[in-house]
């Protein structure tokens, strides 16, 4: 199977993921987090020889102070695993949700979004900061985390394009087996992505995806 016809999968995956999901139904952050790993719950098999991606949500309910997600700093953390490839990877990534444009969020709610950064920058340098989406249906956008000074890049990109360019691809993911188990350990609510023999390299775009700073 040829990269265009691995991407269309995915993003198609990602978009009936996204589609039903109704804004006026999960308004908060955490809500809608929960509602997005939820719906991406399920296996996308490439067919025969071709490989798969299986997407397995955990969802916790603890946000005590002592809770996991105190701990990181995050709303949610994604495991990844590729494996039957020409390099196997492990790694995770601490994401902290928000709802819309985080360059338009109130002074108070940008502060508060530096502490969660700080406190996730503590722990890896591979973090993300996911913006809900107004629109119902939409695909929510990433921005990659600049850990030196505990913030989040200009550029934004959706959801699907990050999942494809920078972590089934292997260029954003933190990859320490202390830092993964932890993440994978911790009772802190995530996505568990286990590729299975899939090689996807996407074809280089004339856009810079990295953080820039703010």
């Amino acid at each position: 199977m040829d990269t265009e016809e691995i991407k269309k999968l995915v993003k198609l995956y990602f978009h009936n993921a996204c589609k039903v999901l109704d804004r006026t139904r999960y308004e908060q952050e955490h809500a809608y987090v929960d509602a997005l790993i939820g719906r991406l719950d399920g296996v996308l098999d490439f067919g025969e020889g071709n490989g798969s991606i299986v997407f397995t949500p955990s969802i916790i309910t603890d946000r005590g102070p002592g809770s996991a997600e105190s701990l990181y700093g995050a709303d949610f953390a994604i495991v990844f695993k590729s494996e039957n490839v020409s390099k196997p990877i492990h790694k995770a990534i601490l994401s902290q949700a928000k709802n819309g444009n985080v360059d338009r969020m109130v002074k108070a709610e940008s502060i508060r979004l530096s502490e969660q950064c700080e406190k996730m920058a503590r722990f890896t340098n591979d973090y993300i900061v996911l913006e809900a989406p107004s629109k119902s249906g939409a695909v929510p956008t990433i921005r990659l985390g600049i850990p030196s000074s505990n913030s989040w890049g200009q550029n934004r990109i959706g959801l699907d394009d990050y999942f494809l360019e920078l972590v089934l691809s292997c260029k954003h993911g933190d990859t320490r087996k202390d830092f993964v188990k932890g993440v994978a350990t911790s009772k802190l609510k995530g996505l568990t992505i286990d590729v299975d023999g899939l090689e996807y390299t996407p074809t280089p775009k004339p856009r810079n995806l990295g953080p820039s700073p703010r």
